[in-house]
């Protein structure tokens, strides 16, 4: 198999035996993380066993970060030990980012401890990018993201919250529910977006509470309002009515009440007694 590489001045076509050796031998940086590039794009699993010893030995980082890309292309489970390592101990940012992103592709209960591990890593990038490799696994990192709510790191908590709200899973929601009490205000308010994700009624009078609290901070609250209006429950319609009315004049928090309140109104017009369902104009023809 041959592949075009571009150049400025001409198109070489390259065949992987000559991508290996290139990976493997050149003293160019910018060519061994080139053939690094198109292995992955490649497809052939045979280029597994040599992206790994360069993810492992390659002195260059950019070369390193290619190399983890490409094995998440690869998507051979033979590399998953050796991206937790990189996770866990490459000193370039850039190559945990992708080591990260690799281990969410691979997924499998082996990535997720070292991911979660991650999400306490020191860059931001990457705890951004851990989450959303978590998120990709999916359920299976469930209880790992949970016993994290814990963790006495706030950005921990604030990713673990989030990553809790996208996978779904509803064996989160009491946790995420007990995250509405947390000190910090990000964590509380990824909480709120969350429970309507989670899409369970059971959060319904705890989201009343943070909603009607005006100790709490207005976007916590205004969170609060929203979420009510996805899980549409009757029992929010009372509470969101009465902060509407309450206000003199419509800020942000009370506008999202309202728009949750037509919301639940919608969904549930048949079982509210005097309602009627909007009717739809009629088009008149001249």
């Amino acid at each position: 198999m041959t592949i075009s590489v571009n150049s400025k001045k001409k198109q070489v076509k390259k065949t992987f035996e000559e991508l290996i050796n290139d990976l493997q031998t050149s003293n160019s940086e910018k060519v061994r993380y080139n053939a690094a590039r198109i292995l992955g794009e490649m497809g052939d699993s045979k280029a597994v066993e040599p992206l790994i010893d360069v993810l492992k030995n390659d002195k260059n980082g950019s070369v390193r970060l290619y190399a983890a890309r490409a094995l998440g292309e690869l998507g051979d489970s033979k590399a998953t030990v050796h991206l937790i390592e990189s996770l866990r101990e490459d000193r370039n940012v850039d190559v945990r980012v992708r080591a990260a992103r690799a281990l969410g592709r691979l997924g499998g209960e082996i990535v997720v401890e070292p991911l979660v591990e991650a999400l306490n890593d020191e860059n931001p990038q990457v705890c951004i990018t851990v989450t959303d490799a978590l998120i990709e696994i999916g359920d299976v990192a469930t209880d790992a993201l949970i016993k994290s709510l814990d963790h006495e790191k706030v950005n921990v908590r604030c990713d673990a919250t989030r990553a809790l709200g996208e996978i779904g899973n509803k064996k989160a929601v009491d946790k995420v529910i007990n995250m509405l009490h947390d000190e910090w205000v990000n964590v509380r308010i990824y909480a709120v977006t969350s429970l309507g994700k989670l899409n369970d009624t059971k959060a319904v009078p705890a989201l009343i509470e943070v909603m009607k609290d005006h100790n709490e901070n207005e976007l916590v609250r205004a969170g609060a309002a929203a979420a009510l209006g996805v899980l549409r429950d009757q029992r929010s319609l009372l509470p969101l009515r009465e902060l509407i009315m309450e206000a003199d004049e419509l800020g942000e928090l009370e506008d999202t009440a309202l728009k949750s309140f037509k919301k639940i109104m919608a969904a549930n017009w048949q079982q509210i007694p005097g309602a009627t369902p909007q009717k739809k104009p009629v088009a008149t023809t001249f």
